[in-house]
């Protein structure tokens, strides 16, 4: 039973307000960031095989960041741990302009790397959200943190309108612009978590107050990482936010230069690029809504189904009509499956255990997006983009198998009653 006070929910709410913004300043910076690094990267190497070295680079520091920021979340809590995070963010930007600037390849990709290792941090703004509101509300906050990207995506876009202007008066390259505003943004959002997220959300102990939906009490648990990711549930979570990224990641990638080599000029490559960003957040919030009332399970299958259907369209894209559905819906596929998996997890988890097992599953994608993303030239030279949105049906197909066994199944590790 819920006992929350009204001054609970007021507080849980200012702090979901709060990190919305943040988030929605992270997301601003990134777009001019996603716009200019693949053609840095080409530059300073003179091949184009380069182009998703940055991006891959990103999904490696945020795996290998995760577990350590997640640590330090449960160590430090939310606010200290979101400020470090956006710190580190500064430092992959500034290393990012420095090395354009120079024309220094290692300095630039470093700047990716330490980028990459802040978004461990960044994206736990989803549970952070959901740990302050009541079990029923947690999917709707997660999906309005997600919503904050495609409102980072328009005025990122506006944003970045205003750098010529820019490379005029300050006499900095037009290339090197979006990273100097995006440090400006970084510290504008580090000023309004530390002066927003007061009280410190993990301090706010609201499972104290709460039960899981299931009525398993976790609160008085001392339970290791193992036997946390041997619960189906934080399992199926894990896996379908992994896979879906992972077969997103595999046909994004390339969608791109297949369209480039079907003779479609820049804009209409840049529309559909468009079209899936909007699949992958502007529904969040529908989503959100769609997760409390329906429930996690339900969700998670329509989106494999969602990200079958698109695999089905883009392996016959034969159309623009076509190709723009398919990604639409690849988008709304794994829009599914994340805001219904973070919900998921954020439900089997307690104060102190969700720094650090976020932090695994935010791990987890890191490596899976990044093995998509190096793996995605190889399968589309080899197989074209028939094989890349194959892939994406084989992977749905196996989530519907783990997802019927998951289901049917008990816990992996079953502790002792000693």
């Amino acid at each position: 039973m819920n006992k929350l006070t009204k001054n609970n929910l007021t507080i849980a709410n200012r702090i979901t307000s709060i990190l919305f913004a943040s988030k929605t300043l992270h997301s601003t910076a990134l777009v001019g960031l996603l716009t200019v690094t693949p053609i840095i990267a080409v530059r300073l190497t003179g091949s184009d095989l380069s182009v998703g070295l940055p991006a891959t680079l990103v999904l490696v520091g945020r795996a290998i960041a995760g577990y350590p920021m997640g640590w330090l979340m449960d160590i430090l809590g939310r606010r200290k741990g979101l400020n470090i995070g956006l710190l580190i963010s500064m430092t992959g930007m500034a290393l990012g302009a420095l090395g354009a600037i120079q024309s220094n390849l290692l300095i630039f990709l470093s700047g990716s790397f330490v980028l990459g290792m802040s978004k461990s941090a960044i994206e736990q703004m989803r549970f952070i959200a959901a740990e302050v509101q009541p079990i029923g509300k947690r999917a709707q906050a997660i999906g309005l943190i997600a919503f904050s990207s495609t409102v980072g995506s328009l005025l990122g876009s506006v944003l970045m309108d205003s750098s010529p202007d820019m490379t005029r008066m300050l006499g900095i390259p037009i290339l090197v612009i979006p990273f100097f505003l995006g440090i400006a943004l970084m510290v504008m959002a580090m000023i309004i978590n530390h002066l927003g997220l007061r009280p410190d959300p993990s301090s706010l102990h609201l499972d104290d107050l709460q039960e899981n939906e299931d009525g398993t009490d976790y609160r008085n648990l001392n339970r290791s990482m193992l036997q946390i990711f041997s619960t189906k549930e934080v399992v199926l979570a894990c896996s379908v936010m992994a896979i879906s990224w992972l077969g997103m990641t595999v046909v994004m990638q390339v969608t791109p230069l297949f369209m480039s080599y079907e003779g479609y000029d820049v804009p209409t490559i840049s529309r559909a690029v468009m079209i899936h960003s909007l699949g992958m957040f502007v529904l969040s919030s529908f989503t959100g809504w769609l997760t409390s009332v329906m429930g996690r399970y339900p969700v998670v299958g329509m989106g494999i189904v969602l990200l079958a259907i698109s695999g089905v369209l883009g392996c016959y894209a034969n159309t623009l009509y076509r190709l723009y559905v398919a990604v639409f819906l690849l988008g709304v596929g794994w829009n599914f499956c994340y805001i219904a998996g973070s919900a998921m997890l954020s439900d089997e988890l307690q104060v102190k255990e969700r720094g650090r097992a976020q932090g695994i599953s935010e791990a987890i994608i890191g490596i899976t997006a990044a093995l998509g993303s190096v793996s995605s030239g190889l399968l589309f030279s080899t197989y074209g983009y028939f094989g890349s949105n194959l892939l994406v049906i084989i992977f749905s197909f196996f989530m519907v198998i783990l997802f019927i066994i998951l289901r049917r199944s008990k816990d992996f590790y079953q502790p002792s009653d000693t």
